[in-house]
């Protein structure tokens, strides 16, 4: 896929949506539940130890939008697990409800609420290079540098106290 093209396609599909300044996961989460019409609840889960368990999820019901992330990472992938959902959102991807993955994870859940489902376990598929990029966009319009941006003012000054090497300098010259 070409990451040029779909980062332009991220930046279309976002053109209307709102980024609050400054950036804050919660007033962001708030605002597209408002622009969806619907609740959108975020859920803290404990990682599990399989391999092939995801990382992040997004459950839809007729109601509510529900997004579960793994705990005991650090707050910054789970805020990037969290926009990779609302990517699914945003893009309105949909897959099958797989009812035996979802019995493994959330027990309680009855699956005939489940309107939809989508799991983040990899980065192949195309509806996860359009979620992963939507959050890197996100973050982007946030004003987070994107990935391969150089970065200017206060985080060019900490990259060179902490790079010094790139300048050709070691720490303390």
């Amino acid at each position: 896929m070409d990451l040029d093209q779909l980062r332009k396609r991220c930046r279309r599909r976002l053109a209307d949506v709102v980024i609050p300044e400054p950036f804050s996961l919660q007033r962001f989460r708030a605002q597209v539940a408002e622009s969806r019409g619907r609740p959108l609840h975020l859920h803290s889960v404990a990682p599990r130890p399989a391999s092939g368990t995801p990382c992040g999820m997004w459950l839809a019901t007729a109601g509510a939008d529900h997004v579960f992330y793994v705990s005991g990472s650090s707050a910054l992938h789970q805020q990037n697990i969290i926009l990779h959902e609302i990517g699914h959102m945003l893009w309105d991807h949909a897959l099958d409800v797989r009812s035996d993955l979802l019995a493994g994870l959330l027990p309680d859940l009855d699956p005939n609420v489940v309107t939809r489902t989508l799991l983040r376990t990899s980065y192949s598929a195309p509806q996860e290079q359009e979620a992963e990029m939507m959050a890197a966009v996100i973050l982007e319009r946030a004003g987070w540098p994107s990935a391969g941006a150089r970065p200017s003012g206060v985080l060019a000054r900490l990259q060179e106290v902490f790079e010094p090497r790139r300048r050709g300098r070691r720490h303390g010259d």
